[in-house]
């Protein structure tokens, strides 16, 4: 420890400068961040894929990059497409949705023929009926005004730097795959080389979590999302890919996954239809949907590769997207997989080195009691040879 921090010292000229320049750089690269935390999360997702291809990097970079960017690209396309189109409508069709709800107020006057007590009671009474009304139109009214009135510049601006960190992900991605491996050794030859050992048992430790965290994560979400697109489509319901761009957000985080879409969507079929076509849909969703992803894909990766708990995970995932949006989805998981990656490593480390010095004080008194008794052999031959 002292040998570095000498070096410390000695190099402390060289270090600051490189450090200023460093925070230079992530105070330049910070609009970026969502895209760079994106990119690097995505090349831990290509990686397996770049791997079939052996020497052939380069290509393997693409294929894997284009595997991974086009599924993703397809479910939130649409589905954003879809949202503003739902969103469009809302705003042109106030009086529409005035008048189809009221009729669904309407909907619940209930006929008591078949009752005795207070038979009187036909319908809503018309006072409340027009409060009630007067209540929506004046929310609905307010919304569609504060959506009108959103500045188009600053959401201009935001959709600007959103496609910049969006085309920086995928380059930040394809790169990370190709030369990722020279730029790991390139930092490895930074750290003091008497502790490479130790550094190179934490980055693989981390390397393994991480690997878990996003591979389980992102190879889940992908195969909800296409499945529940078309499960969807198939039983018409209204924007199927705007519900599935929601069953693919929600398939990244453990526990919650498609859930949060199929449980409403049943009970909506269930006013809609019926009790048999929303237990239908409720088993065929559950079936195609949850089954092959959340315990079959999941579970398989998350066991060979990573060693973090699921209740970390999950609160990685929802405080970092609370915090700092997109890039805090992923960072916080990546923060926490490094942490524990660290814990691990130094557990064993602990473990081990108090096993070895256990095991060298045994053989020491083992040695010790051993030697003893070859002493004491020879004084009792020389004892029975004087009597």
């Amino acid at each position: 420890m002292k040998d570095l921090r000498c070096q410390l010292v000695e190099n402390a000229w060289i270090l600051l400068p490189l450090l200023f320049i460093l925070i230079l750089i992530s105070y330049f690269l910070f609009p970026l961040m969502d895209g760079i935390v994106l990119g690097v999360v995505l090349a831990y997702v290509g990686r397996p894929i770049r791997d079939k291809f052996g020497q052939r990097r380069r290509l393997g970079s693409m294929v894997a990059t284009v595997a991974i960017i086009f599924p993703i690209a397809l479910i939130l396309g649409l589905g954003g497409v879809e949202v503003v189109s739902q969103l469009n409508w809302f705003v042109e069709n106030q009086g529409e949705i005035i008048r189809r709800t009221g009729t669904f107020i309407r909907s619940f006057e209930l006929p008591l023929e078949n009752y005795k007590i207070l038979p009187e009671i036909r319908e809503i009474p018309p006072v409340i009926y027009e409060d009630l009304t007067g209540s929506l139109k004046t929310m609905i009214e307010i919304l569609a005004r504060v959506l009108s009135s959103l500045p188009v510049f600053s959401y201009g601006m935001s959709l600007v730097l959103t496609a910049l960190n969006l085309v920086a992900s995928i380059y930040v991605c394809y790169f990370l795959l190709m030369d990722g491996g020279r730029l790991a050794r390139g930092v490895m030859m930074i750290l003091p080389s008497e502790n490479i050992s130790i550094y190179k048992k934490y980055s693989a430790r981390i390397d393994s979590i991480l690997s878990g965290i996003f591979i389980g994560a992102i190879y889940t979400a992908i195969v909800s999302g296409l499945i529940s697109a078309m499960v969807f489509y198939a039983f018409g319901i209204p924007r199927p890919f705007a519900l599935a761009s929601i069953v693919f957000i929600s398939g990244m985080i453990p526990v919650l996954s498609s859930w949060l879409v199929i449980v409403p969507i049943t009970i909506y079929r269930y006013f809609e239809m019926g009790l048999f076509d929303a237990l239908l849909f409720f088993a065929i969703s559950t079936a195609l949907i949850y089954l092959p992803s959340d315990l079959i894909i999941r579970p398989y990766i998350v066991s060979t590769k990573s060693t973090i708990h699921p209740l970390l995970v999950i609160l990685s995932f929802v405080g970092g997207v609370l915090v700092a949006g997109i890039g805090g989805f992923f960072l916080a998981p990546a923060l926490m997989g490094v942490v524990v990656g660290v814990y691990q490593v130094q557990k064993e480390e602990t473990e081990s080195s108090g096993v070895a010095v256990q095991a060298g004080g045994e053989s020491v008194d083992w040695s010790g009691g051993e030697e003893m008794s070859d002493e004491k052999e020879p004084q009792q031959e020389a004892m029975t040879e004087t009597e």
